[in-house]
């Protein structure tokens, strides 16, 4: 019986393919031998995919926490059960390929749509939150109680009373800055990432500290009054020159800027009992430094408060239109008054 045309081209093509294997030195046996392994090779590369490949049950804008110092396998297991992954072992093998020696970073992470086991390996190997961040900029000399209007005005379901109570003995040292937190952050979270921020700047000027011969604290305090006293790095540096010279001859600072932090009130806005009221931040009424931070200055402030201008002035004012006049003596100082606060 004679074959048909495509009988006839599937043969030539097997005979083809024959005589290519002859040509590689591999006899018929071989050849089938080579197709079974190249099979197994494929249907073994479509089950890891398939493993890898999100669940079904993937659920959408998943919130997970890994805590601190979960191992891998804590990691995994709490992964099978929310159902982000198929399988343990090849999250945990993605996890050691692109993570290393740390393959799992503490925190919390979101899934908004499935994505692969390896993905997710990636993500908390790098510590991608996927969670979307908030721009918030905090202006140099912020009150916490300022910052703290902020925050509640940029991130939802901010717990403001929290942060002032637990940030109140943090004052001074939540540094201002530009941040992205977190939409989800919580105040504790805010206020941590705050406080290493001024870690982190304040690192560089440890030394110049410890040469000015001030504590941390004592530079802190200055610089927040700095920066309510004085506009520019220049007048910072020699108000802070001024004020360091009155409390070395024992001398009240009389700065207007405590009255702000503790009554809310501008110089102008001040009375005679105001300046009289009882309290550790009370600079006419107490000498020296008052009992902590105005505010969270930045770093032109702080460095003024490090550096200041040597001066020998002992006195200073700001006219109506912000600029500063110093004076050597107090009677200077009377004359300034009525030239510049008519």
């Amino acid at each position: 019986m004679d074959k048909t045309p495509e009988e006839k081209v599937t043969q030539e093509e097997a005979g083809r393919f024959s005589r290519f294997l002859s040509s590689l030195g591999i006899e018929e046996r071989g050849a089938k031998v080579l197709i079974v392994i190249v099979i197994i090779i494929v249907l073994f590369s479509a089950y890891i995919s398939f493993r890898v490949m999100p669940p079904f049950s993937f659920p959408e804008n998943k919130m997970i926490t890994v805590k601190k110092g979960a191992s891998l396998t804590e990691v995994s297991a709490l992964l099978e059960k929310e159902n982000l992954i198929r399988s343990q072992s090849l999250f945990e093998s993605c996890a050691k390929l692109v993570g290393g020696a740390k393959p799992v970073s503490a925190g919390q992470y979101l899934f908004k749509e499935p994505i692969s086991a390896c993905r997710i390996a990636i993500r908390i190997a790098r510590s991608i939150s996927g969670i979307p961040a908030v721009r918030v900029t905090i202006p140099e000399g912020m009150s916490n109680k300022e910052v703290a209007v902020v925050l509640e005005k940029n991130i939802s379901n901010f717990d403001t009373v929290f942060f002032l109570e637990h940030a109140r003995p943090q004052e001074g040292y939540l540094f201002p800055d530009t941040y992205f937190f977190p939409e989800n952050v919580t105040a504790l979270e805010a206020e941590q990432i705050m406080i290493n921020n001024f870690n982190k700047k304040i690192e560089p000027w440890s030394g110049a500290i410890e040469t000015s011969k001030h504590s941390l604290r004592d530079i802190i305090i200055m610089a927040s009054i700095l920066e309510r006293e004085a506009s520019n790095p220049e007048d910072m540096a020699l108000v802070s020159g001024v004020l360091w010279n009155r409390i070395s001859k024992g001398m009240p600072l009389q700065v207007d800027a405590t009255f702000m932090y503790l009554l809310g009130k501008k110089s102008s806005e001040l009375t005679t009992a105001d300046l009289k009221i009882k309290s550790a931040y009370n600079t006419y009424t107490n000498k020296g430094l008052p009992a902590g931070p105005i505010g969270n200055p930045g770093i032109v402030a702080i460095r003024a408060a490090i550096s200041p201008t040597a001066t020998s002035f002992m006195y200073y004012l700001s006219d109506k239109e912000g600029a500063m006049h110093y004076a050597k003596t107090f009677d200077e100082h009377v004359v300034n008054k009525g030239k510049y606060l008519r």
